[in-house]
């Protein structure tokens, strides 16, 4: 439990390092336009948010999220272990269910930092918006209880050209910022149209935040600029890289909107695949002969995270070798090749042909089992076909579920 508090703590600033550093470059940060020169225009004119993120900045999110994955995986893993150990569910500490929400804001919060550092890839498929508005009820209400959400579907849902999960984290993302800029509002209104405006169709979706009452809401400037920069900037990257837009305009005090523009699907384009995130590779089985000793080393540096794959494994009936450098790794498999029947490694480098690890797989283990755990998705290089991949950070369920896979293999 304390451990999780200071965990929290850890990414909360480092968090705030991120704006910090996003505010100081020179352009950075959030930026306001300017008024209109007119005051006829609008009575009380909206600001137009523009970002202007510098890539020091994205590759700090970057580094962040990949210490991130590794942190939830190994956090997470223990809270299962404590879960599993209550000898009945009566007698679960009630703070069990709380850990596990909490990992999994920590999971949200690496799934917003890989969008904003721009790594997020991109997915075929397609969504149907109005399902995409109203399953995110439940996602929003947990953001903030007492929304009041607005939505008169079209007659005929238009197709987003995208995979849905993508689709899902840039709509909550975008929802956060609104969230965050304009905070006590309450009533939050989407409207969807197509628009045949530009060379390909588009769907044009608003989000309005507003106050529900005006004694309710207070004229203050704009939010501070740090408060809502990465929601947005999150989103903004995840619909771009989508073929889409995003803009933003902001009445202090009053009400908040996002416009975003995503690309339709035409109908040639939904007889493709059917939505889906990147796939792992497809795992050759050749029924190699199995190791005399069945052992797994396990090559991972996060000491935390080395001690809960340790322990799944040993349940599995293993014997575990744990290592937390590749030199270490490469002893063990080289003083007793037989010994082992799966290897896993946090790191693709310690697969490239030149390491001595590599060669020796190569020479005296060739049927090794071989799992890469790594934060970024992971593609099987030409050079291991059989490789199997994990994403982190991943649950318990997850990892089990992986290692049933490629332990009944042969």
């Amino acid at each position: 439990m304390y451990e999780l508090a200071w965990i929290t703590l850890g990414v909360a600033v480092a968090l705030a390092t991120v704006c910090l550093w996003n505010l100081a470059k020179k352009p950075g940060g959030l930026e306001r336009a300017q008024q209109p020169a007119n005051p006829e225009l609008a009575a009380d004119p909206a600001t137009c948010i523009e970002t202007t993120i510098s890539p020091e900045s994205r590759e700090m999110a970057l580094s962040m999220a990949r210490e991130l994955a590794s942190l939830v995986s190994a956090v997470e893993g223990r809270a299962h272990h404590l879960i599993e150990a209550a000898p009945t569910r009566a007698q679960l500490p009630s703070a069990a269910d709380e850990i596990l929400i909490s990992i999994n804001r920590l999971r949200g919060l690496h799934t917003k930092l890989v969008a904003f550092g721009g790594a997020r890839p991109t997915g075929n498929g397609t969504t149907n918006i109005t399902e995409l508005i109203d399953g995110l009820g439940e996602d929003l209400q947990q953001m903030q209880l007492g929304l009041e959400l607005r939505f008169d579907p079209p007659a005929n849902p238009p197709l987003v050209r995208a995979c849905p999960a993508a689709m899902r984290d840039a709509m909550l993302f975008v929802c956060g910022a609104l969230l965050k800029a304009e905070r006590g509002a309450t009533r939050l209104t989407f409207s969807v149209e197509r628009s045949f405006a530009t060379e390909h169709p588009e769907i044009i979706v608003e989000l309005n935040l507003e106050w529900i009452s005006a004694a309710d809401s207070h004229k203050r400037e704009s939010m501070a600029k740090a408060e809502f920069a990465l929601d947005l900037e999150a989103g903004r990257q995840l619909v771009h890289n989508h073929g889409g837009g995003l803009s933003l305009s902001h009445l202090p005090g009053k009400s908040v909107q996002a416009v975003v523009h995503l690309p339709m699907a035409v109908p040639e384009e939904l007889t493709e695949a059917a939505p889906e995130e990147l796939v792992p590779a497809k795992i050759e089985t050749d029924n190699a002969s199995p190791h005399s000793f069945g052992g797994a080393l396990v090559l991972e540096s996060d000491p935390t995270l080395r001690a809960v794959l340790s322990r799944e494994l040993k349940a599995s009936g293993r014997a575990v070798f744990a290592c937390a450098d590749g030199t270490s790794a490469h002893t063990f498999l080289q003083a007793t090749p037989d010994r082992f029947e799966l290897l896993i490694v946090d790191d693709p480098h310690q697969l490239d042909e030149h390491t001595p690890l590599a060669r020796t797989i190569r020479q005296h283990t060739p049927d090794l089992k071989i799992c890469l755990m790594t934060p970024d998705v992971a593609t099987p290089p030409d050079s291991w076909p059989a490789l199997h991949c994990l994403q982190k950070p991943f649950g318990v369920h997850e990892l089990r579920r992986k290692l049933a896979s490629i332990l009944t293999v042969g």
